[in-house]
């Protein structure tokens, strides 16, 4: 069946997939500064603030793989429902609890909620995108969640400080029913229900994932954009507050303005030049930013490293998750991305675990320029890694 298409000749799916992903990870960046501080009023602290990123992704963990079976055998719009619910669930949970223990049960429907909706999500834009063009698709379908951030973080910051807890967890939860709205409408491509007449779970091999070498490296590296995003989203609030840097929102809609813009071009450059060619410089400019919050005292230099940040973090997802879907077989796509955002899981939820008992010994500060030398040995051992690889492999 011929495909409409759009201005920007992407198809209709394209776009309300990424109104979908806009307004649920709209849902999930209005709770950033929210939460860190809403835990504290339950009685938690750093520790605490760790655990709740980690509960959020040992759950995704746990449940990764058999969303992206799910993906791959029944399609991406049931599991991208599946999602969307979890997205809804979660804040009204979060509203209902006045423990922590509670708090991270809620916490973990949210975990589910990311691992369904991301697992499809990436799999759906390489479905109704052109190979050639799926370096630019997936660094535009990027944005959504980087524009979420823009947009719901601030707001936020603000609602907190105007309205009650549980009136801002119910926004959240308003907001993730208008994405349900969105995906309810969507329609996959042809092919997707012929895969799933011709195809069942046992069909699907996941090993041979994981013994491609250019599928497994980058979803290694992933483990360390996983990091960052988990140091980032849990400490931050509390390292602007202590250093008395203002409305903390505003790194965030730094970050995601040129998470945005680097993802565009980096897509675009990566369909030209290669995915290595991307990935390296921009998980060396991710290290710089992440140094460079250990010298912030300012709004302004916040919002400078916010900046830099947001370059590098934008530019490497994007080579990344192109990287991945150059060497997933078809059939598989769907677990490709569940095993690239499990690593990604597993980031944030070790990261933040492992800052939040550091947090006991050191500062903040310190902690950001431990990410960033992790970021700089994750180049080193990526390019190490590639230069044994096939220029083939290297290559769209």
């Amino acid at each position: 069946m011929k495909r409409s298409v759009l201005p920007g000749g992407f198809s209709p799916t394209f776009y309300l997939a990424f109104l979908s992903a806009f307004l649920v990870f709209s849902s999930a960046y209005l709770l950033v500064t929210p939460l860190p501080l809403y835990i504290e009023s339950i009685g938690g602290g750093p520790a605490e603030v760790g655990l709740s990123a980690a509960s959020l992704a040992l759950a995704a963990i746990a449940i990764r793989p058999y969303m992206g079976r799910l993906s791959d055998t029944r399609g991406r719009r049931p599991t991208l429902l599946i999602g969307t619910a979890m997205f809804i669930l979660a804040p009204l949970g979060y509203a209902v609890s006045g423990s922590v223990p509670l708090f991270l049960a809620a916490r973990a429907l949210q975990g589910i909620g990311i691992a369904a909706y991301t697992s499809a999500f990436g799999a759906l834009i390489a479905d109704v995108t052109p190979p050639s063009r799926w370096g630019e698709a997936l660094g535009l379908a990027g944005t959504a969640p980087a524009l979420s951030i823009m947009v719901s973080s601030p707001l936020g910051t603000r609602l907190v400080d105007s309205m009650s807890f549980q009136a801002v967890f119910f926004i959240a939860a308003m907001t993730a029913l208008a994405a349900l709205g969105v995906t309810l409408i969507l329609r996959e491509p042809d092919r997707e229900p012929q895969m799933r007449q011709e195809g069942n779970p046992g069909d699907t091999k996941p090993l041979e994932l994981v013994r491609m070498g250019s599928v497994l490296v980058p979803c290694l590296a992933t483990v360390t954009l996983g990091v960052t995003t988990g140091t980032t989203n849990s400490f931050l609030p509390l390292f602007a507050r202590d250093r008395g840097l203002g409305n903390v929102g505003f790194f965030f809609t730094t970050t995601s303005l040129l998470s945005i813009l680097s993802g565009l071009g980096m897509g675009r450059l990566s369909d030209r030049l290669g995915r290595v060619a991307v990935i390296l410089p921009m998980f060396i400019i991710l290290a710089l930013g992440f140094w460079g919050l250990d010298w912030a005292y300012s709004f302004g230099m916040l919002m400078v490293m916010a900046a830099v940040t947001g370059v590098g973090f934008g530019g490497a997802r994007v080579g990344l998750e192109t990287m991945v879907v150059d060497a997933a077989p078809t059939k598989l796509r769907g677990m490709a991305f569940s095993l690239l955002y499990l690593c990604f899981d597993i980031g944030i939820g070790g990261g933040s675990m492992a800052a939040g008992l550091l947090s006991s010994y050191t500062d903040y500060g310190t902690l950001y320029v431990l990410v960033g030398i992790l970021c700089l040995l994750t180049a080193g051992g990526f390019a190490l890694t590639m230069s044994w690889s096939s220029p083939a492999e290297e290559q769209t």
